[in-house]
């Protein structure tokens, strides 16, 4: 029996990653059966759609041309499918990045809800506070704090990131208590180097003010960390530092001028076939963050 549509969904997800052996890891199968599916399709169709070479593949002309099809073929066999009701079997797996504090504050309690409902859907979570590739990494979407520089990938923004100013009550007895934006010129203000505004914190309607550091780190853990250990004041998403506040281990400072909020997306690569169970989590997480009072998009 000729399986076109499980050929089709195979040959997109080589398009997609350009590769067989990603390919094979993203469809969780063995990358003879992925070679051999794609095959087959070239067969029934009697046209080469891919240019293999031993380095690298490529589009074939009407590689590209059947790519755009099924991409809509299966999109709408995917709305079929919703339209009776068969969400409900969804299964196979997908693959997404998140930054870890924010997993740990927030998206693993939303992926617990998801799976309750979806327990045939398998989750392989990667976290990172750097920007992994969505494509060389097989990653069907990921969940990004701060500004999206990059054309190539379609970005929904779901949430926003506020953030906090705070110090160890300890650095606050020793160095005093900022009371105004331009007191940090004399205190030790913990730089995040991921950040692109790099040694300047916007804070409520001042300008922008330029800070000085004897630390830097690229992880939000290493700033909270360097915070309570008392070596100076640190800028983060309030989720990172809740439970702290809340046990006085640091103080917030300068409420009146909080810094600049960060927009949270969600990021998936353009061109891309989506999957429905992958449509599915997406959609659940972007409701989730909705319902979110601390991470409401404005």
């Amino acid at each position: 029996m000729t399986d076109i549509t499980g050929w089709m969904r195979t040959f997109v997800n080589v398009a997609d990653a350009l590769s067989f052996s990603r390919a094979a890891a993203r469809l969780d199968m063995p990358q003879s059966t992925v070679s051999r599916q794609v095959g087959a399709l070239e067969r029934y169709l009697g046209a080469a759609l891919l240019k293999r070479t031993t380095r690298s593949i490529a589009l074939t002309s009407e590689g590209l041309a059947f790519y755009e099809a099924a991409l809509r073929a299966l999109a709408a066999i995917d709305e079929a499918e919703a339209s009776v009701g068969l969400h409900g079997a969804l299964s196979g797996q997908v693959r997404l990045t998140a930054p870890l504090t924010l997993a740990g504050a927030r998206l693993i309690a939303m992926l617990a809800r998801f799976q309750e409902a979806q327990p045939r859907i398998e989750i392989d979570l990667r976290l990172s506070d750097h920007a992994l590739n969505l494509v060389s990494d097989n990653l069907d979407f990921a969940i990004r704090v701060g500004a999206i520089g990059d054309s190539r990938v379609i970005a929904r923004r779901i949430g926003t990131a506020r953030r906090v100013m705070v110090a160890a009550p300890a650095y606050l007895a020793r160095r005093g208590v900022p009371h105004v934006p331009d007191d940090l010129a004399a205190h030790n203000c913990i730089s995040y180097s991921l950040l692109a505004s790099g040694s300047k914190w916007t804070l409520g309607a001042h300008p922008p003010i330029d800070i000085s550091s004897n630390f830097r780190a690229d992880s939000p853990d290493a700033l909270r960390a360097a915070a309570l250990a008392g070596i100076g004041i640190a800028v983060n998403a309030r989720w990172l530092f809740e439970e702290d506040l809340a046990h006085g281990n640091l103080v917030e400072l300068l409420p009146g001028h909080p810094p600049q909020d960060m927009p949270i997306h969600l990021v998936m690569p353009a061109g891309r076939y989506v999957a429905a169970r992958v449509r599915v989590l997406a959609d659940h997480l972007i409701a989730a963050f909705a319902a979110d009072t601390l991470l409401r998009a404005v």
